[in-house]
């Protein structure tokens, strides 16, 4: 009996190292890799084109008016918010408008005159002017980088502020009743 137990365990623990002997172990590494690059967040949105950046209202107003003014306003709040990477300065600017009106202007043109036409004819507009400051006194200019309005939120980043300012209506009855428009151009350089 002792030799065919014998014979049982020899036979099984050859069973057993043939099978551990023929198993073979492989071992190597996957490389995980990430490439993050800079970008900045714009208005708390990552888009790059086509981003609604707000309107400048000037409201609604009767045409024998002195002053109007206006705030950009966006899915934010008042402004344009940036906040971007480490060690990435953004850039704001505007980079284009409306052309002078060939028949009428209204209204004041200053160094860096905009233009709102008339829907029904774009041959009379209103003059305007953006400012970066609520006291209209630092006027934007097109192709040039607007200073940061020095406010900041924890979240959405550094504030650039868009006012704009009509002046020179001077009560003037000639200005035609209508809707006047224009699209301001925004490009942020990072």
């Amino acid at each position: 009996m002792k030799s065919k137990l014998f014979l049982l365990a020899a036979g099984l623990s050859a069973g057993l190292v043939s099978a551990t002997a023929m198993a073979a172990t492989t071992t190597g590494v996957i490389n995980a890799t990430l490439t993050l690059t800079t970008g900045c967040l714009v208005n708390g949105q990552p888009a790059t084109t086509g981003v609604n950046f707000g309107t400048l209202d000037f409201g609604s107003s009767a045409a024998t008016f002195q002053t109007l003014n206006a705030t950009l306003v966006g899915s934010a709040g008042n402004g344009i918010y940036i906040r971007c990477t480490l060690n990435q300065t953004p850039s704001v600017q505007i980079t284009g408008s409306n052309a002078a009106p060939t028949t009428a202007t209204f209204g004041t043109v200053t160094a860096q005159p905009r233009y709102l036409l008339l829907t029904t004819d774009a041959t009379q507009g209103i003059a305007y002017t953006l400012y970066s400051d609520a006291a209209f006194t630092t006027a934007i200019a097109n192709n040039t980088n607007i200073a940061p309005s020095g406010t900041t939120d924890a979240v959405l980043g550094t504030n650039y502020a868009i006012y704009g300012r009509v002046v020179g209506g001077d009560y003037n009855p000639l200005i035609p009743a209508g809707r006047y428009t224009d699209t301001i151009t925004v490009q942020v350089n990072y």
